[in-house]
């Protein structure tokens, strides 16, 4: 008796050390952020996903969420006019920039955070302009990079003061919040990471880091296989395909406009 009354007495004092020391508790298990789901799949239909962040935050603290794929390094052609015709003058190589960046938040950035720490995590196109390395010949870097925003913004691929978290009644737990967003179908396959910022007093006070993935399934997964490893059948492939779709489209043709075809 005396044997399993100290036991009781040490499972107990195991336990009251364990909340002192901040051991995990079911509520900080629950104030982690989670991205659902973690894997996109790009099959070839895929025209886009729906994401969704969720977590709790402390209250009185806003949130903004920031999801950004990895850097990539892209080359143009520069176009010039000589005469009467415009053609290619050069090459325009573009670094250190994300593939993608989609920034949310429940009021424009500038008014949560300082230009520091917006510039820190590269939450707008000016912070994202003194990260990018711009390769060209003529040297019209700011006009280069404009040009380049314009292109993403255009493709989706760069958006910028959304407002799609919504939040509910804090309550002694915090603020739940919750964003749901497409992910648009320019982006391609890859890993991609989420960053969730809790701000307050113009500073980012705590933040969270999250990622899901976008893989490629059925057709789309097997060209792409085809195209790294059998470079040869994925080429007939492709010529076969474009054939394929050349007699079916003079073929659709020929119905709609009751064609005959009159030989010689």
């Amino acid at each position: 008796m005396a044997r399993r009354d100290a036991q009781a007495t040490l499972t107990a004092l195991l336990v009251l050390m364990g909340s002192w020391l901040g051991f995990p508790s079911a509520l900080a298990q629950e104030s982690r952020p989670r991205v659902i789901p973690e894997t996109v799949r790009m099959g070839a239909f895929y025209g886009g996903a729906a994401v969704r962040v969720e977590g709790v935050s402390r209250s009185g603290e806003n949130v903004i969420i920031l999801v950004r794929g990895a850097k990539v390094k892209e080359v143009f052609n520069k176009v010039g006019r000589v005469g009467p015709i415009w053609v290619t003058t050069g090459k325009v190589t573009i670094s250190d920039v994300p593939s993608l960046l989609l920034v949310f938040s429940p009021e424009p950035v500038g008014t949560c955070l300082t230009r520091a720490a917006i510039d820190k995590y590269g939450l707008d196109l000016p912070a994202l302009k003194k990260q990018m390395h711009v390769e060209s010949k003529t040297g019209d870097y700011d006009r280069i990079a404009d040009d380049y925003f314009v292109y993403k913004i255009k493709r989706g691929t760069y958006q910028m003061d959304n407002r799609g978290i919504q939040q509910g009644q804090p309550d002694k737990n915090g603020t739940p919040y919750r964003l749901d967003f497409t992910l648009p179908k320019s982006a391609g396959p890859g890993q991609y990471e989420i960053k969730v910022l809790e701000c307050r007093s113009h500073e980012v006070v705590r933040n969270s880091d999250l990622s899901f993935k976008v893989v490629e399934v059925g057709f789309p997964a097997l060209i792409a296989w085809l195209a790294m490893e059998h470079s040869s059948a994925y080429g007939i492939i492709a010529v076969a395909v474009a054939m394929i779709a050349g007699f079916g489209i003079d073929f659709i043709a020929a119905r709609l406009f009751k064609r005959k075809v009159v030989g010689h």
